[in-house]
């Protein structure tokens, strides 16, 4: 194995840090869990959680790690932006309209897709910049 191929537990750490205070959410806490995915932003905490299974990141993994974190600071930013509570009944609410028209509550939801073109469109640039900074 060579140790080129990941990324390691405390440059993936400073790049959430950073992500966090560049779009101004840096008062959400980030908590590990044991989940399958990289990330969820957790509402109701106002936590960032993080995967326990996911210390390090490995090279291939990096989009889907980048993408992940930037879709659930987009949700960070939405909460900031309405406050938590409005945030939560609006999408909540968005939840039971796909579910009343018969389509995905979280696939066809708004905000879900709000933020994945978020993510998919900001990681590359903070790749490249996380890699000129050497974290990567």
């Amino acid at each position: 194995m060579i140790l080129n191929e990941f990324i390691k537990e405390t440059s993936r750490n400073q790049m959430i840090s950073i992500l966090l205070k560049h779009y101004k959410v840096g008062n959400v806490r980030v908590k590990l869990k044991s989940m399958k995915g990289h990330a969820h932003f957790n509402v109701d905490k106002g936590t960032l959680e993080l995967s326990t299974r996911y210390k390090t990141i490995k090279t291939s993994q990096v989009k889907e790690f980048m993408i992940t974190i930037l879709h659930e600071i987009n949700h960070a930013m939405d909460a900031k932006m309405f406050g938590w509570k409005k945030f939560k009944e609006k999408y909540e609410m968005e939840m039971n309209l796909q579910v009343t028209n018969g389509k995905d509550p979280y696939e066809d939801n708004k905000y879900e897709i709000q933020a994945e073109k978020f993510g998919q469109s900001m990681w590359k640039f903070w790749k490249s910049k996380f890699k000129q900074d050497g974290l990567m």
